[in-house]
């Protein structure tokens, strides 16, 4: 049987590395809706160059009756990062968005939904539309809608202490949604790209920008002005503890209602939170990062 899923989560294939070979593979999570209701189903990616999806696509797959719990992607019909991005696929162009859609096929409260990123990423483009630009230039902000990255290996190989780690800051292929105030968002493909700036959330951060105004795909990351680590970090533990509260003031609102899932939201709570955490190296900045996780009520178990 076949049908259209939604895909709610997808590991992305990191350039270079050992660790990378043909069988390797990682998680991905679709939604599907066979007629009796949506449900979600937790299958393998393969890692490789062609097979790399985001949240909020839309792909084919099938599924056998017998066993519900397992499902296949028919990759023919997925097409390149490049192709679907020359094509403005919405989920590139607009992340944002794409998220938010997740967020409401999965029943999530608004307070679950990424309100206090999408409120960052129109900040930014209020700003930018009140700053002056070269000649032939445009103001513009960025979002890295998806990002390959390069896999190196950290840690001291005589002692066997070593682990796989994904760096930003060397260059890998990614899609940029590019957004110029008063105009629609576009995506762009970009072969080479690296963070100059090290970023908590890269998927998230709105980066300032200069944009050809004759050329849409001469586009300049203005890395001088992104701000830095604890900026980074504060802005985060606000948005924790807004998130808290705003989860706090609906349970309130809707006692006695029947609300969604709470475990389901916990654990895509906590598995975002995982995911943020492993791009930030200070220990101590880690643990104040950690601590406000929990403080909002996200599990992050023993190992965060």
């Amino acid at each position: 049987m076949t049908a259209t899923a939604l895909v709610i989560d997808a590991a992305v294939p990191p350039e270079g590395g050992p660790s990378l070979g043909p069988g390797s593979n990682g998680p991905l999570r679709v939604m599907v809706d066979l007629g009796s209701g949506r449900r979600v189903h937790d299958g393998k990616i393969r890692m490789s160059e062609a097979h790399w999806l985001v949240p909020g696509m839309e792909i084919r797959v099938t599924l056998d009756p017998k066993h519900p719990d397992r499902f296949e992607v028919d990759w023919d019909s997925v097409p390149s990062m490049e192709t679907r991005a020359a094509a403005n696929d919405p989920a590139l162009a607009d992340p944002v968005a794409a998220r938010r859609k997740v967020a409401h096929e999965l029943g999530l409260t608004q307070a679950d939904t990424g309100t206090a990123r999408s409120e960052r990423v129109q900040r930014a483009l209020e700003q930018a539309a009140t700053q002056s630009a070269p000649p032939g230039k445009l103001r513009a902000v960025v979002l890295i809608s998806t990002i390959r990255g390069r896999r190196r290996i950290v840690g001291d190989s005589e002692n066997a202490a070593t682990h796989d780690q994904v760096t930003y800051a060397r260059d890998s292929a990614a899609v940029l949604a590019v957004n110029v105030p008063g105009r629609a968002p576009y995506a762009l493909h970009v072969r080479r790209f690296k963070c100059a700036v090290d970023l908590l959330e890269p998927l998230w951060m709105p980066l300032p920008a200069l944009v050809s105004a004759v050329d849409r795909t001469d586009v300049e990351i203005l890395w001088n002005e992104v701000p830095g680590h604890e900026a980074q970090l504060m802005d985060r533990v606000a948005g924790s503890r807004a998130a808290a509260d705003a989860r706090a003031a609906q349970v309130d609102a809707f006692a006695g209602q029947v609300l969604p899932d709470p475990s389901q939201m916990q654990r895509l709570a906590a598995e975002s939170a995982r995911r943020a955490l492993q791009y930030v190296q200070d220990p101590a900045m880690r643990k104040m990062l950690t601590d406000q996780y929990r403080a909002a009520g996200i599990d992050l178990g023993d190992d965060a």
